[in-house]
């Protein structure tokens, strides 16, 4: 074992005794050491942070939404769409006003997709009749950049979801905002309610007073009614009386007598005038109390007619009782006049004295008491006191029905109308929107959109591994003195050739084993042709300027390309530096007329690109033509760079 050791390290040291014997191996060495990390650092660079960047990817919003009312308030979804999109800045999204241009501007690949908004947009939307009634269009194209569709693609669900949800909060917007106006209605339906309330309340206690002025009317009217019947039959009685004095007239012998009797009668008549005048006025006013309070008491509730009723008919009592007054004022007045031919027939005053004082006896007793008289007259009293209570009972009860009224309108008027409900189904309220993708230059499969990435640099490995198979500074010694233009198309007879049968087999096993569906197969194979072709060109080029060294820098110029040609992720999720170089990289272009010619992506033009791969592949030639210095070596020395 320890023999085994020594032997070991004893060959190590001499396979480091080659960096003393080669000191430019030791270049080389650190090259080859350098080379891996700094082949990881350029790329991870690159890819570091893509998320952050897409702001920096340009995208059209065509928004052509006309809006529609909802609720009566006027709502157009795509403006707010679209506002909210440019205010996130997740994309660069650019306005736009005509839905072609914006589609021909993602053919083209100045845009990595466009969001038409159509005009029906807002009315199909809010409606949710359906779900995804509200279709926004993404158009993409998975030829221009497969991964840059991707991200259209998510965007477009994203873009449903975001959509959605700002439908719900501005449907719960107008919502609550009907729920805050409920609020400030039922507010305004418990005052109404409290008024309603206190109306009932001042209507209770007034009909209560008014119910007990109605029954001091009825017990006023009572002993009004007893006392105009004894002065009825009072009256009655009078009369009788005054019939048989005048009968009796006594004789003129009794004249003196009968003139002191004229006297009494005399004033005894003069006190009654006075009495009927007093009764008769009493009447007249009960009589007017009777009927405005009739008129008064109609418009009562539940009671009203009844109480108007009872005062009509204290009407028409009253009416005769005036009616019965004015007759005894009649018979008063026949009174004085027997009085007077009583004073003229004195001569018969004595024959008719006795009867005269019997008459005049009987007339006084059949008067009314003094009492009675009294208590028509408080009788009087009481039914004017209780007309007044109930005037202000009535007073009250219209107080506490206007607050009744008042407060029933308020009521009316704080109840909606009706109730509005939402439209459309659950589903279609739920989802209302859902966006269309329209696809340019599809891609059928994953691997297919990796392509234009990969076969360029499947390409470039096979001119990297011609380059390591021959020397490429080195002639025969024969060739010493051809012109440069000749010893380099010379040296490139024989790579071209190999990078030739490379390219079509890469070709055959993309068309034909992949079988991916290729637009442009003329396009294609040009394409691939000229590119390897130029990529041989490209590290010969670097070759003749540093030597070997220049596989190693055509090493490195892949990974920068693989970064910055935007064959995988957009260029534009790079950083500056990548972006910048990208378009002085003949990878770009070589990507560019691949995705062009295999899926018809930009407009299908292939042919602008691969001008450009053939400007970098003249330009190339130049470089490998003039720069350097060839070396010519004798026969047994041009041999392959491997040992096979």
């Amino acid at each position: 074992m320890k023999n085994t050791i020594a032997k070991a390290l004893e060959v190590t040291r001499m396979e480091l005794t080659l960096f003393k014997r080669f000191p430019k191996l030791r270049l080389s060495v650190a090259g080859i050491i350098v080379i891996p990390a700094l082949y990881a650092l350029i790329y991870l660079v690159s890819v570091w942070d893509p998320a952050s960047r897409t702001g920096s990817l340009q995208a059209s919003i065509v928004n052509l939404d006309r809006g529609t009312e909802a609720r009566g308030q006027q709502v157009n979804l795509g403006a707010d769409l679209a506002r909210s999109l440019q205010e996130k800045h997740t994309f660069g999204f650019v306005e736009s006003q005509d839905a072609e241009q914006a589609r021909r501007d993602v053919r083209l690949g100045k845009s990595l997709f466009a969001l038409i908004i159509p005009a029906d947009f807002s009315a199909n939307a809010i409606g949710g009749e359906t779900p995804g009634a509200g279709k926004p269009v993404i158009y993409a194209s998975e030829g221009n950049n497969y991964t840059g569709a991707g991200f259209a693609k998510r965007f477009a669900a994203e873009l449903g979801h975001q959509v959605n949800e700002m439908l719900n909060e501005k449907r719960w917007t107008l919502v609550l905002g009907e729920a805050a106006g409920s609020t400030e209605k039922l507010g305004r339906l418990r005052d109404g309610i409290f008024k309603l309330r206190d109306g009932a309340h001042a209507l209770d206690e007034g009909l209560g007073k008014a119910g007990e002025g109605s029954s001091k009317i009825a017990a006023g009217t009572g002993t009004l009614a007893e006392n105009v019947t004894a002065l009825s039959g009072g009256v009655k009685q009078l009369a009788s009386g005054a019939r048989t004095l005048e009968a009796k007239a006594p004789p003129a012998s009794d004249l003196q007598a009968v003139k002191d009797g004229a006297s009494q009668l005399a004033a005894g008549e003069k006190a009654m005038q006075q009495g009927l005048g007093q009764l008769n006025a009493g009447a007249d006013k009960l009589v007017a109390g009777a009927i405005d309070m009739r008129d008064q008491t109609k418009g009562i509730p539940i009671v009203g007619g009844k109480v108007s009723a009872g005062a009509a008919q204290l009407a028409d009592g009253a009416a005769q009782l005036q009616s019965g007054l004015r007759t005894t004022a009649q018979g008063q007045a026949k009174l004085a006049g027997g009085a007077a031919a009583l004073d003229g027939g004195v001569t018969k005053l004595a024959d008719g004295f006795a009867a005269y004082a019997g008459g005049v006896s009987k007339l006084a007793s059949s008067f009314p008491a003094d009492d009675k008289m009294d208590a028509l007259a408080r009788g009087s009293n009481e039914l004017l006191g209780a007309t007044r209570q109930l005037s202000g009972g009535l007073g009250q009860l219209r107080t506490g029905s206007s607050q009744l009224s008042g407060g029933l309108d308020l009521l009316a008027d704080s109840l909606p109308a009706g109730v509005a409900g939402l439209t459309g189904t659950a589903r279609g309220l739920a989802h209302s929107v859902e966006p269309a993708i329209e696809i340019d230059a599809p891609v059928e499969t994953n691997g297919a959109g990796f392509a234009p990435n990969f076969l360029p640099v499947a390409l470039w490995l096979g001119a990297t591994m011609t380059a390591f198979i021959f020397h490429l500074r080195r002639l025969p010694e024969s060739a010493d003195g051809y012109p440069r233009a000749s010893l380099l198309l010379g040296k490139l007879g024989v790579l071209w050739l190999i990078n030739l049968a490379q390219a079509v087999l890469i070709f055959m096993m993309a068309a034909f084993v992949l079988q991916i569906h290729v637009v442009h197969m003329a396009g294609l194979a040009l394409t691939m042709a000229a590119a390897v072709l130029t990529f041989m060109l490209l590290i010969l080029a670097l070759v003749r300027l540093f030597g070997d060294a220049g596989k190693a820098v055509a090493l490195i110029l892949l990974i920068l390309q693989m970064s910055s040609a935007g064959g995988v992720t957009p260029v534009e999720l790079t950083n500056a530096f990548y972006r910048n170089v990208s378009p002085f990289l003949p990878f770009t272009w070589v990507v560019r007329a691949v995705r062009a010619s295999m899926f018809g992506a930009y407009g299908s033009e292939w042919l602008s690109a691969l001008g450009m791969v053939l400007l970098f592949a003249g330009i190339a030639f130049l470089v490998a033509m003039l720069a350097g210095k060839w070396k010519f070596v004798p026969p047994q020395e041009h041999r392959p760079a491997m040992d096979i």
